[in-house]
Order: structure tokens, then sequence, then C-alpha cells
């Protein structure tokens, strides 16, 4: 099995790590494929050494060119991409193609129509529909036209379309889509690396000038987009307000002294703010420092079907969600206290969901249980079982 994998992001992006990469042995090592993996870099420069060693897979970078303007290079690297991809697939006799994503999954369409190459698009989502919904692209944009016409030439063409919740799943079928071309594979957790450390959290929260008994929130991820912004902050305010003490921790890539200018205006103290960032491999740690994590989604319809690789990294080390409401298939678990909690749109029900994290929070195995759902609901096997039907 010859496999041509396609990413939208470049190499180093944390996505890759924790979206694709822990696929590639299941694909390699249980069914004898051989990959070319091409991503989209945002740059010109060298790349590092590859993040994973694996005999059987292929690192082909495209990279952007300068041409004077940040979007007619971007285009021009979309367009660069489309052809190289076509040729690759013309005169690699690949058996199929993988693209991550909906986006990927543009590219894959445009490939098998010209190649006839079968092509499967994994996580699939209406990523125009979540880009509408959050104000970031105009329904009547060049892009949501675009990208929303190529979305559904995906779930018209492609050989399987696998999807991230059963939300989206059982609306395909009911659009229309035959049951046997949709499955379902959730964003998958490597519960090992992300399992509670006790070690972690004392070095961690020592280096941070955290007391063993201060309670810890932590948020990984960015501001605005598919997410809260204003309101991400006055979440972590009001849980500091609640439970007395409490130091937030936030991981991102986004500039630290926007972040904590949001933070300083909605009144959180300065001394129990940490703001940093951490390569993929170091999340555990400070995630074992915390005591509670943090997912302030924009609420909308279609983020029924969206499925936060964050929620199993941070269930897989044993800690409860607070979670915006009719987010993904995990907030049927939430609405029950099963895992965390939810509020609504504008932190609506926040006061009762936070009295929910308190009863969570006061049970003394409640990391081991939440662990579980994450290697019930987030594991490989769930992969592994899909990825046996389509070879």
């Amino acid at each position: 099995m010859k496999i041509l994998y396609i990413s939208y992001w470049s190499l180093g992006d944390p996505l890759n790590a924790s979206a694709i990469f822990p696929y590639f042995p299941l694909l390699v090592n249980e069914n004898n494929a051989t990959i070319t993996f091409y991503t989209f870099e945002n740059s010109r420069d060298k790349l590092e050494e590859l993040p994973f060693n694996l005999p059987g897979v292929e690192h082909r970078p495209l990279h952007l060119r300068r041409l004077g303007f940040s979007a007619l290079s971007k285009l021009e690297l979309l367009v660069r991409g489309r052809r190289e991809l076509i040729r690759e697939a013309r005169s690699g006799t690949y058996d199929m193609i993988f693209a991550k994503g909906s986006m990927a999954g543009s590219f894959a369409h445009d490939v098998h129509m010209a190649t006839g190459v079968p092509y499967v698009v994994e996580s699939f989502e209406p990523h125009s529909e979540y880009m509408a919904e959050c104000g970031v692209w105009p329904r009547f944009g060049f892009r949501y036209r675009v990208f929303s016409m190529y979305e559904r030439r995906q779930v018209e063409h492609a050989h399987r379309i696998i999807t991230v919740t059963h939300n989206h799943r059982d609306d395909l079928i009911a659009s229309g889509v035959a049951a046997d071309r949709v499955s379902v594979i959730p964003s998958i957790t490597d519960v090992e690396r992300f399992k509670f450390d006790p070690k972690d959290r004392a070095h961690t929260r020592a280096q941070l000038g955290i007391g063993p008994d201060e309670k810890v929130g932590i948020y990984v991820g960015k501001f605005g987009g598919l997410y809260y912004d204003r309101e991400a902050f006055e979440l972590f305010k009001r849980s500091m307000d609640h439970f007395k003490g409490m130091h937030i921790i936030i991981l991102s890539p986004m500039d630290h002294a926007w972040i904590t200018e949001r933070a300083l205006q909605v009144g959180i103290d300065p001394g129990r703010l940490h703001v940093t960032s951490a390569q993929h491999n170091d999340v555990p740690a400070f995630l074992s420092a915390s005591d509670i994590a943090f997912s302030p989604i924009k609420p909308a319809p279609v983020k029924l079907y969206q499925c936060p690789v964050k929620n199993g990294e941070y269930w897989a080390n044993g800690l409860p969600i607070l979670m915006t409401d009719l987010v993904a298939d995990d907030h049927r678990l939430l609405r029950k206290g099963i895992g965390g909690s939810v509020f609504g749109a504008g932190l609506a029900g926040l006061d009762d969901a936070l009295r929910t994290m308190e009863g969570i929070l006061a049970d003394p195995e409640h990391r081991v249980a939440i662990a579980g759902l994450a290697r019930k609901y987030k594991t490989l096997d769930l992969a592994r079982t899909v990825y046996a039907t389509l070879f």
C-alpha cells in the first residue's frame, strides 16, 4: 500500500504532532504502507530534523516563496502545491491519498480528479462553516465560497469520509450519504504520553512558584477565531473568584504581552497568571501541574461537529474540562458532570458549572476516572478499527 499523505499545516505545527504523527506507525507497521508526506510551509527556512523517525515515511515540504505580497505568496504556494501533488500522484503509482482535514481534502480532490487515485479525508469537518459562524470568513467572500464548494465535492467523491464526531456522521447520513462511506475517528490522544505524573506536578509547580495545595486552571491554545477571546479571560477570572487563590496557566503560541494585557483588563491578578509556550512533548508536565482545564469554544450549531484535540489531552491527564455547551460529542458527558461541566453562550450557567467542577475535584479518585474516559473515547484503537475497513 503506497499512500500520498497531505497536511495543510507546516511541519512544526502542533496539530501535526497531535493529529497526524500518531497515525503513521499504525499505517506503516500494521497496514504495510509506505507514505510520502507533504506539508505546506509558511516560510522558506530550512526545516530542522524531522520530529519523528519512522522508516516508510518520506517528508516533502512545499515552501513559501516571497513574492512581495503575503496573499500573492500564499496563492502561488497553493497553485504550485496542487501542481506538484498531481505530478507526484501520476508518477508514483499510489494506491490511495490521505488528506488530514477538509482544507487538505481540497487538494486530494483535485489530485483524484486529475489522476483517478482514490482519496480519504480524515478529520473531515465543515471548516468553511466554522469560519463563517465565527465571523472570520464572510459568507459572500471568496474563501468561504471556494472551500464550501470543495467540502461538498469531498462528500460526493471521496472513497471514505472520516468525521471526528458521531453528530456529524449522523447528519451526513441523514442528508443522503451512504452509511458505509462515513466513519468516525475522534481526535485521538496518546494516553500514555499525557498521563498524570506527580513528579511533573511538583517540579512544574516549583518552577512557576505555585504551592502544592493551590488550585490551578490551564488553557492550551489560541484566542479568537474558533475560540472565545474576551469571554475566555472572563471565564478564567470567574473561575479564580470561585476557587480562591487559583492560578491560571496559559500555553499559547500567541503574543504573550497581548495575552497578559487581556488578562489584566478583566482583573486577573498578574501574580497568579503564568503565560508561556511549550513544545507538544512538554505539555503533559503543565497539565499534571493543573487541576481543571478550559475549552472555551465559540458556540455555533456546527460546533457539534468539532472535536478539540486538547480535550483528549486534558482527559488523558485526568483533568475535568470546563467547556462551552453543544460542542463535539464530549458535551453529552460533560452535561452530566462526567469528565467536567459545560456553560452556555456568553458564559451562561457558569456558576452552576463551577459548582459541578468543585464536586468533581472533591472526589479523590477523579483523575483516575477521567483518564478512563480518554482510554475509552480518545485512543488509537478507534483509528485501528476504521483503518481495517479501508485496506
